[in-house]
């Protein structure tokens, strides 16, 4: 049986803290895949470690942000506990350009961060996800009264957010930056030290999951053809959509679909 909640962290933390999670299966499937979707997650597993395939075992870990799946493997069951971060939010609580984390699922042990390492341990030996949720809560408090970080960066990132999820399909970076008063290379350093992406590549996994949505509607209420959503969302044509999916993905867009089950998923980025 599969288990499965989400709890808000508390008000202060929620322009950088999107849930907390706790899930617990006692059979789950061997691999499991994770698909990025331009925001950064932290977990602690309790009780057993999962492999990360090409990176090795991992009881606890921050994964950096990435355009490619990662598969997990498990053996036997798995309880994890976690924090799912907003887009600029990581930053925010680790002492560094989130961009030197790009395609890594680092363990918080290598960190080098003895806070962040305390935390886990503590999660670890917690009696119920509640328990741990508070632990994380009071840990992620005290990092943001320390936190230094330019908060005119973080306002002038979150401008830029709004419009780029309202012009997914003709985005220019050069507007962008011009519409938070920055030159474009300013604005792409800045982008990328706070998020671990460069503003293309967060564009496209914006393109990725807007057009996913879209193709789920297909078949449902929509009259549009799946040429015609890759036009409208700024591919070329099918084989473009087809070759991003197949990348970010692993598999092309008729065999996600068929296999997708996260329609109304809050995490919203597993397979």
């Amino acid at each position: 049986m599969v288990q499965f909640s989400t709890r808000l962290p508390d008000t202060r933390l929620l322009p950088y803290i999107k849930m907390y999670f706790w899930g617990k299966d006692e059979n789950p499937p061997k691999v499991q895949r994770i698909v990025p979707n331009g925001e950064m997650g932290l977990c602690v597993y309790r009780g057993t470690p999962v492999i990360y395939d090409g990176e090795g075992e991992r009881w606890s870990c921050l994964s950096g942000q990435s355009l490619r799946y990662q598969d997990i493997v498990s053996h036997g069951k798995i309880e994890i506990v976690g924090a799912h971060f907003t887009t600029l939010g990581a930053r925010l609580f680790f002492r560094l350009a989130l961009h030197e984390l790009f395609g890594q699922t680092v363990e918080l042990t290598d960190l080098r961060d003895q806070g962040m390492k305390d935390m886990a341990e503590r999660i670890q030996e917690a009696i119920d996800p509640q328990a741990c949720w508070n632990l994380m809560d009071k840990f992620f408090l005290e990092r943001l009264a320390e936190s230094a970080e330019n908060q005119l960066d973080f306002r002038r990132l979150q401008r830029a957010l709004a419009y780029g999820q309202q012009h997914t399909s003709d985005m220019r970076i050069g507007e962008i930056a011009s519409e938070v008063c920055l030159s474009e290379r300013q604005f792409c350093r800045v982008f990328s030290d706070w998020t671990g992406l460069s503003p293309k590549d967060y564009i496209r996994l914006l393109r990725y999951h807007k057009t996913l949505h879209e193709l789920k509607q297909v078949g449902r209420s929509s009259q549009k053809s799946f040429l015609e959503i890759a036009w409208e969302n700024g591919y070329y044509d099918y084989s473009h959509l087809s070759s991003d999916f197949r990348k970010i993905s692993g598999y092309p867009p008729h065999r996600l679909l068929e296999i997708s089950a996260n329609d109304g998923d809050e995490v919203g980025w597993r397979l």
